[in-house]
């Protein structure tokens, strides 16, 4: 290779890794501005507003709950239109003017309002997920496997640290002699990453999935149905994704509302129920690094493992009658946890693909899932304080069962688009990162069209 050549990889090389530490910040931002102050938000609504009725917490959580429900799939739709960095951007800076306006908020109405119209803002963030994954490549090869996978070990790491980290944040927050200024210097942090955004990212091509639209339109008018037979497993794939998304997500969520309360009553104390609590996700972090391991072995086995150990582990803690016993079950649920977080996300992006409407359509049936987890959990403690832990091994079995059938090839492998061989030979000492990309996608023969990706692939958009 040349010099320049050298130079030139040596650029992408770090305008990559710049991109893809804006992205995970960004990711890192979402995940504690949306739970940093959550658990203490009676006694900010009775400080700030002298507000004691735990219903307004209530009546607060659910309405912003639904509006990010709500805001979510828009975001999908723009992004058929508009670049996932594009997107990210102006939710970045929507978000920076409404929580410096949150801060100021005069009523419990007003902080309602704005704290409405945030999540909404900050639901174009989720889209820097999607982003984040494309800046690894796709899995047309062993190494883009392992570079997915790499990316996807990445977010499992931020989500859990920032489980720690919006504890501290929000503790903080309160400990203020006033709050409203914590609550305000989130902007800051938004201003900071739109900056970063604007620079690093602004730079770099987006994408959009009008490519995909075009490609199958243009398959249509070339008269062969290859597109229309792809479809049909793509959309398979998706809804098994997002079934498998749904119940790995509220099974590990529905044990949690009353989980201290019952090691509590198993004799662990405050401190110790805390520390229960916590311990699937230590459990998690100390499994990732084994975790590309345990895919070159297992391949797409590891799902449906990942997710049946976790469902062990779950009904262990449920029949435990002793501390040792909770003990065990929690460490052998965060096992299951860890692995099974990195499966149903590799599952997802290679169902979903790297762009917006897909991926937002997935995370918008898996919040509705998790809508329902408190509701069942409040359901189910009225009967026992430990069914919880039931109903979540049963519905994470259930998501093993889900897992065991494999995605077709038509929802995961890359298109190959037919050229014509002289402009194959033409290309050939043209760098990859510089050839251009198809706008459309040729008729496939029929010999190939049962092992060929759908219009939506990846490989499409890019």
């Amino acid at each position: 290779m040349t010099a320049v050549g050298k130079d030139g990889a040596s650029a992408r090389g770090g305008s990559a890794r710049r991109a893809k530490s804006v992205l995970l910040s960004v990711i890192g931002l979402h995940l504690v501005a949306e739970t940093a102050l959550t658990p203490f938000l009676p006694q900010l609504f009775e400080r700030l507003y002298g507000i004691e009725d735990p219903e307004a917490t209530g009546l607060y959580i659910w309405i912003c709950r639904i509006a990010g429900l709500a805001a979510l799939p828009l975001w999908g739709l723009a992004a058929r239109r508009w670049s996932l960095h594009g997107l990210v951007l102006a939710g970045l800076c929507g978000s920076a003017v409404l929580d410096l306006l949150l801060g100021l908020a005069p009523s419990y109405a007003a902080y309602l309002v704005l704290s409405t119209l945030i999540v909404s803002t900050n639901s174009a963030l989720l889209l820097a997920y999607p982003a984040f994954i494309a800046e690894h490549g796709d899995e047309s090869s062993q190494d883009g496997v392992r570079a997915r996978l790499t990316g996807i070990c990445s977010l499992v790491v931020v989500f859990h640290l920032s489980v720690v980290v919006s504890t501290m944040v929000g503790a903080g927050v309160l400990a203020l002699p006033e709050p409203r200024v914590g609550i305000s210097a989130f902007a800051v942090l938004d201003t900071l990453l739109a900056v970063l955004t604007y620079r690093i990212l602004g730079k770099r091509p987006g994408t959009r999935t009008g490519r995909a639209g075009e490609a199958l339109t243009q398959t249509r008018r070339d008269g062969t149905s290859a597109a229309g037979t792809r479809r049909l497993p793509w959309l398979m794939a998706l809804a098994y994704a997002a079934l498998i998304g749904i119940a790995f997500d509220f099974s590990a969520n529905v044990a949690r509302p009353f989980f201290t309360k019952f090691a509590e009553d198993l004799g662990s104390g405050s401190v110790g129920s805390g520390v229960l609590f916590f311990l699937p996700s230590v459990s998690a972090l100390a499994v990732l690094p084994v975790v590309r391991r345990c895919h070159d072995v297992l391949g797409d086995r590891l799902l449906p493992l990942s997710l049946t150990v976790g469902a062990a582990g779950l009904a262990w803690s449920w029949l435990a009658g002793a501390l040792p016993g909770l003990v065990g079950g929690r460490l052998l649920f965060g096992v299951g946890l860890g692995l099974g977080q990195v499966a149903v996300e590799l599952r997802m992006f290679r169902a979903t693909g790297t762009e917006g409407p897909a991926f937002t359509a997935v995370e918008t049936a898996r919040s509705a899932g998790l809508l329902a987890a408190p509701i069942a959990a409040t359901a189910a403690v009225s009967h026992d304080l430990a069914l919880p832990l039931a109903v979540a091994a049963a519905v994470q079995a259930l998501a093993a069962a889900l897992s065991l059938r494999r995605p077709r090839s038509t929802a995961s492998s890359p298109v190959q688009p037919i050229a014509d061989r002289s402009e194959d030979a033409a290309t050939t000492a043209v760098p990859p990162q510089s050839r251009p990309k198809p706008d459309t996608v040729p008729a496939l023969a029929s010999a190939t069209a049962s092992t060929a990706a759908p219009a939506h692939s990846e490989e499409i958009h890019r």
